[in-house]
């Protein structure tokens, strides 16, 4: 069954057209990924699935976007959280001074009754760090991370980095849709190694991803199905186990490329 189906989406800035009536669907508990050359209109995607001001302050887009068969049109990224939709971005958006825990519940802290707020109201309540610890705890277990959650971030592993900001989106409650900037692109082999592997898991467990990466191999490695854009255009949609790399690069940038040869 189809989570979220894009129709038609169109979206220009000022006279620049970066989206052309680009379609997809990403279905219940699938990976999909989507790729294209810097410029290609990955991000600008990204930003109307987000919600994202900058969508709406540049006039907004054309076209349909359906969440769970329901029309969805958001206009900030609380919208599209209290939908079901998360993301990773590319540049992490912790808090260094912060503990795992602080970063997970960043602006969902819990807190408890304390004398103040007996008298002057909810206000004054205490951060409940223990029930806060607990629920940090559980989502990084979904991802196989054995950390103390009271560490904090500065300091921490790259690596580390990019599965608490998963965490935190884990720990929102009604993750559908993960949508994932270049997760990969500062990891270590081993690192990214374990990244696939995690967000392979979530699939299973229902979550759809959306993999937006440069790194063609990680993308057929992992994905269901992949998008192509190329110049604001979806040029294929395709399984990912009849498509070849060399097929996947020519298609994103117009011409033959020889992959193997081009990692060299």
């Amino acid at each position: 069954m189809d989570l979220l189906q894009i129709k038609g989406v169109n979206k220009s800035y000022g006279e620049n057209r970066v989206l052309k009536d680009v379609s997809l669907t990403i279905r219940e508990g699938e990976i999909h990924g989507l790729v294209g050359e810097n410029g290609a209109g990955k991000s600008t995607l990204m930003n109307i699935l987000f919600g994202m001001p900058v969508i709406h302050s540049t006039g907004g887009y054309e076209g349909e976007i359906f969440f769970e068969e329901n029309i969805y049109n958001p206009t900030s990224p609380e919208d599209a959280m209290l939908t079901g939709i998360g993301m990773v971005h590319q540049e992490f958006m912790l808090i260094p001074g912060f503990s795992i825990t602080e970063n997970i519940k960043l602006n969902r802290e819990r807190t408890s009754p304390s004398i103040l707020s007996k008298i002057f109201g909810k206000g004054l309540e205490k951060l409940d760090m223990e029930s806060m610890a607990g629920d940090a705890k559980k989502a990084l277990k979904k991802l196989d991370m054995a950390i103390d959650e009271f560490l904090p971030v500065a300091g921490l592993p790259v690596g580390h980095m990019q599965f608490i900001e998963i965490a935190r989106e884990i720990d929102k409650g009604k993750l559908k849709l993960l949508i994932l900037d270049e997760p990969t692109a500062v990891l270590t082999e081993a690192e990214a190694a374990r990244f696939l592997k995690v967000i392979r898991r979530l699939a299973q467990e229902g979550i759809s991803i959306l993999f937006i990466s440069h790194r063609l191999d990680e993308v057929k490695e992992v994905t269901d199905r992949i998008t192509i854009l190329r110049d604001g255009e979806v040029v294929k949609t395709v399984e990912t186990k009849e498509i070849s790399l060399n097929e996947i690069a020519r298609l994103m940038v117009g011409r033959p490329i020889d992959f193997s040869k081009a990692k060299e």
